[in-house]
């Protein structure tokens, strides 16, 4: 009885998962169609992002997944300002997850080659999307940066994963330097995205998708990058990943966050003064 139980339940949840992708995919492609009329019509991408592509976004883990999807901000976060936002990388919806949580218009930092990837890396080109190809470092820094300070200069924030790849365990891992040196040098200040519950819901390698399930997204506040050297950014780099695995892991934010840890941290409490 128990194993035909099994069996059910885990047909119910196969059918789910291809209705899900079935019905999310083509309601991005809807949203693709919209936002491409809108832009030749002459509407800039910003107020496009607001009308379309944002609530578009929001409704394929609301209301196709099924998820429990709740945005929390820390009192510090200033929701005007254009940042540089660094969130765990879990599956394939994290952008849509992203949309819910920053409160304007932002482009999403990829792979190069996902821009050829049917509707959705469509959309993702038409929403300023930043592709990284691979080419050396300080090569792949500076045309980051230079894309990013033209972000900036169209009221454009910048959505990344540090991590650089998808979690294969839920787990929070180390955070690579190149999108903070890519703050630092457009001048913009980094917030962290720590989403918790969402490995339960699909995970990398697994195109199973769970219904029911609660996701909470912790939103920091600012932290500044103007004036960091080397070492100091080494230190906001650990400063981010500890405030995103515990968001991810217990929840909510340190005792120590934004103003607060940055006067524990006595080197990037100096620049950030100057």
């Amino acid at each position: 009885m128990l194993r035909a139980v099994s069996v059910l339940r885990y047909v119910g949840t196969v059918v789910f998962s291809i209705w899900m992708w079935s019905t999310g995919f083509s309601w991005m492609l809807l949203g693709a169609t919209l936002t491409f009329v809108l832009l030749a019509m002459g509407f800039p991408y910003q107020r496009v992002h607001g009308w379309v592509t944002a609530p578009l976004f929001v409704h394929v883990p609301r209301v196709f997944a099924l998820v429990r999807l709740r945005v929390h901000y820390h009192p510090r976060f200033d929701p005007n300002r254009r940042s540089v936002f660094a969130q765990n990388h879990v599956n394939l919806m994290d952008g849509h997850v992203a949309s819910a949580a920053i409160p304007h218009a932002f482009s999403g930092l990829m792979n190069a080659w996902q821009f050829y990837i049917p509707i959705y890396g469509w959309l993702m080109y038409l929403s300023k999307g930043i592709g990284v190809h691979r080419n050396g470092r300080e090569r792949l820094v500076k045309e980051l940066s230079d894309a990013a300070i033209e972000r900036k200069r169209i009221g454009m924030s910048i959505l990344t994963f540090p991590e650089g790849h998808r979690t294969p365990d839920g787990r929070v891992h180390g955070f690579r330097r190149g999108v903070f040196m890519m703050a630092r040098t457009a001048e913009m200040p980094m917030v962290p995205i720590a989403v918790r519950g969402f490995f339960d819901v699909n995970r990398k390698g697994s195109f199973l998708i769970h219904p029911l399930r609660n996701v909470d997204v912790y939103v920091g506040p600012q932290y500044e990058t103007v004036g960091l050297d080397d070492t100091q950014l080494g230190e906001l780099v650990a400063e981010l990943q500890r405030v995103v695995t515990h968001g991810v892991e217990q929840g909510g934010w340190p005792e120590s966050t934004g103003a607060e840890s940055v006067a524990n941290a006595p080197a990037i409490q100096r620049a950030a003064a100057e």
